[in-house]
């Protein structure tokens, strides 16, 4: 008998007995259920970055919110101090308390030689920076510092 004639059981000549076809029908399975696998990961991961990129903008904003708010906040008290520190908040509130003061008789300002060192001893002194002496009886007229 020939034996490319023979007639064999095996559904294909060249397969083993015993083993059938479906084999490729699991690996198609297999595979198209690791690109759906992927795909699904590919998009949760999509959706989660997205999350957290709109999540990071709005801390962005409420921070630069904050920001401003601080600004005007910081704007409102310098113009408020700046208001107090006028004469005329000064010389009112003077008058308001009944206080003694009195504004520098020119007698009682000295001049002072800026100095861009060390400072050693006052007869360094003797220029073009205005100082006012307080001390009582302040009608002195000697040009030296006291």
């Amino acid at each position: 008998m020939n034996q490319f004639t023979k007639k064999t059981n095996s559904p294909d000549p060249g397969a083993e007995p015993g083993r059938t076809q479906t084999p490729w029908v699991a690996g198609l399975i297999f595979k198209m259920a690791m690109m759906m696998v992927i795909i699904a990961a590919a998009f949760w991961a999509r959706v989660h970055l997205n999350d957290k990129t709109e999540q990071l903008a709005r801390e962005k904003n409420r921070i630069t919110r904050e920001i401003q708010e601080k600004r005007t906040e910081i704007q409102t008290l310098i113009a408020q101090r700046e208001t107090l520190r006028s004469w005329d908040n000064i010389n009112s509130k003077i008058k308001q308390y009944n206080l003694a003061l009195r504004s520098v008789n020119p007698s009682q300002v000295r001049y002072m030689k800026r100095f861009e060192g060390q400072v050693s001893a006052p007869s360094q002194y003797g220029g073009d920076t205005r100082v006012a002496d307080t001390s009582a009886g302040a009608d002195r007229t000697s040009g030296g510092v006291q």
